[in-house]
């Protein structure tokens, strides 16, 4: 079954009508949503992880049953939304496998916490922490879809490491991607790519649309673009100087058209 690089049934609004932030900006309001007004991380991976799942999902057609997700989860939030993301996957019917693009005890509690979960449920076994060439090339061969959690919107230069490793071998293997919040190896505040760098098929943007991520330039690199609510008081961004009223006024997943 082809996969769907813009799947319908989600509210549309023009990209030029959406707010845009700079990482800086970004992270200003993340910082506010926590400190001002208690809003904790766990709950932003939790709705980042669903909302990223529900995009797999529509992008597998709505259908789970004999369909193979390849979960690419780096060691900090996003990741972490990503490993959360296998979790409601895998509780559809989806046959869900992990490639970690950081070493266990590198990543963030959030990320470690997911992980954890998803040990007891049994749906990370000891060998999907086997990150050799050999594994990822078969993990990644039988993929339906693959799902670029690595890293997020403050990576400013080139995925090393792990990281580097897995976005080369996702690149050779041509699979479709679905990318959380910016492609690995896209600069969220410029648009630049970097060698290596990910071709995502769709983009799931967290929270606000990064001012890079939406230039022209990396237009074939962040592919359909879409945008999640996180649940983060709006009270946040105001704070900031950004208003996003009306972004998600008819739903928490909208398609942001060129």
């Amino acid at each position: 079954m082809a996969v769907k690089q813009a799947p319908g049934g989600f509210p549309q609004r023009r990209l030029r009508d959406a707010p845009t932030v700079t990482p800086e900006r970004m992270r200003a309001i993340q910082r506010a949503a926590q400190e001002l007004f208690h809003y904790d991380i766990l709950q932003a991976v939790e709705n980042g992880g669903r909302a990223a799942a529900r995009m797999a999902l529509a992008m597998l057609g709505g259908e789970a049953r004999g369909q193979r997700v390849v979960v690419l989860a780096g060691g900090g939030h996003v990741g972490a939304a990503g490993l959360c993301a296998a979790r409601h996957l895998d509780n559809w019917g989806v046959r869900v496998e992990l490639l970690l693009g950081e070493v266990e005890n590198q990543m963030s509690f959030a990320a470690r916490r997911h992980l954890h979960v998803l040990a007891e449920c049994g749906i990370a076994e000891p060998h999907d922490r086997d990150t050799s060439e050999h594994a990822a090339e078969d993990h990644l061969r039988r993929a339906d879809l693959v799902v670029d959690a690595l890293v997020g919107y403050g990576l400013e230069g080139a995925p090393t490491g792990l990281a580097a490793a897995v976005t080369e071998m996702t690149e050779a293997a041509r699979r479709p991607v679905l990318a959380l919040d910016v492609p690995t190896g896209v600069n969220a505040g410029t648009g630049a790519v970097s060698s290596p760098a990910m071709t995502a098929a769709t983009t799931l943007i967290f929270d606000l649309p990064k001012e890079g991520e939406v230039l022209p330039a990396c237009a074939d690199r962040v592919g359909e673009l879409y945008v999640a609510d996180l649940g983060m008081p709006r009270a946040a961004c105001e704070r900031l100087g950004v208003s996003a009223r009306g972004l998600f006024a008819e739903g928490p997943l909208v398609r942001l058209r060129r």
